[in-house]
């Protein structure tokens, strides 16, 4: 019995040392919580450069990695952050996720797509400041970029002609089941 009890306390404690290193949202990041630009979705997804703890274990199932110092290269702006309906509210929070945008400025006219609490187990903030375009950006791994820059991740955007294929696909799976039922009489 106390062997027992022992042993369920030392796999909770292990459950939870576990947990620690989990993003605060495991699950894949809303829509609303990215960009895409030149064929590739943009996250802002951690305050600091990835190697102060940028947490890629769960999302890197649906794709998101670093970019490569030629795809940073054609970045975008914090500014491109913006549009109608993103996770953000100007001046608020994620309901969701928790997300907020710290050090803002005059630039920050508008709800803007901050991701970081899918990325991160500590963080569920964007510093608004130290994007791209802003005054203490570029990025993390941009030339001149400090050592408190925002680290952005991204993921390849699949093109047409693969849910053109995806869709073809499906449908010729309904003819095959459509042919192999039984006649109704």
């Amino acid at each position: 019995m106390i062997f027992a009890k022992r042993l369920s306390l030392a796999l909770a404690f292990c459950a939870a040392a576990g947990s620690a290193n989990a993003a605060l949202v495991d699950a894949p990041v809303a829509s609303n919580a990215y960009i895409t630009v030149n064929n590739l979705d943009w996250a802002w997804a951690f305050p600091l450069p990835a190697a102060d703890g940028l947490d890629l274990s769960f999302q890197s199932q649906f794709g998101w990695r670093l970019p490569t110092a030629a795809e940073l290269l054609n970045a975008p702006k914090a500014t491109d952050f913006m549009f109608t309906g993103a996770n953000v509210p100007l001046g608020g929070t994620d309901p969701l996720t928790g997300a907020y945008f710290a050090a803002a400025n005059a630039n920050l006219t508008g709800s803007a797509a901050c991701a970081t609490a899918y990325f991160s187990n500590s963080f569920s903030h964007c510093d608004w400041q130290d994007g791209n375009g802003q005054p203490f950006g570029p990025w993390a791994g941009l030339p001149g970029a400090h050592g408190y820059a925002d680290q952005l991740v991204v993921r390849s955007v699949p093109e047409a002609d693969t849910y053109a294929m995806l869709l073809a696909g499906l449908g010729l799976l309904g003819v095959i089941a459509r042919r192999r039922q039984p006649a109704r009489g």
